[in-house]
């Protein structure tokens, strides 16, 4: 069952057009949905309902004392990989939230880094199905060498906007 919201459908229109000008146009598109993830100028590479790709450069703004991409832009980019699979999957009367985050940070990096969130058919299904619920998203952040300097889970969960209001309004 392919997801029909909002954000899926943006993805499947852009997907009629060159690679390189999908490329920029979800990036610079999702960069003003989630302004810190346009400071980051993380680049999304792959959207699709089951996968989402993003990379990040080893640019200045998110160096490190050493030079390196800092822990925290690190987590920024699996959060982001982890977080649009998830979004793709709601439905519309729905937000997604991260509840949990575990980063264990294993070795330096080298270069630039690149984030691979992947969804399962079960927790697809899950996600389009339940008004909430939540689910451990696997993500696999790499560097220029291929290697995984952190290894991170990142637990999403969803609820109706409805249900969030109400308790925002008590």
């Amino acid at each position: 069952m392919m997801p029909t919201n909002r954000l899926s459908k943006l993805v499947k229109a852009s997907s009629k057009l060159p690679k390189a000008i999908q490329s920029t146009l979800l990036s610079k598109t999702f960069g003003r949905i989630v302004p810190m993830v346009g400071s980051a100028k993380i680049r999304y590479v792959e959207v699709t309902a089951s996968k989402v790709e993003v990379t990040l450069a080893n640019h200045k703004s998110v160096q490190n004392h050493i030079g390196q991409v800092h822990a925290c832009a690190m987590a920024l980019l699996a959060e982001t990989a982890t977080g649009f699979v998830t979004a793709m999957n709601v439905p519309d009367s729905a937000i997604v939230l991260i509840k949990t985050i575990k980063i264990d940070y294993k070795r330096p990096t080298k270069g630039a880094m690149r984030a691979i969130a992947t969804l399962t058919d079960e927790q697809r299904q899950l996600m389009q199905n339940s008004e909430k619920g939540e689910t451990l998203v696997q993500v696999s952040v790499t560097d220029e060498s291929n290697e995984a300097p952190i290894q991170c889970e990142m637990l999403w969960a969803w609820v109706s906007k409805s249900h969030l209001k109400n308790k925002n309004t008590n």
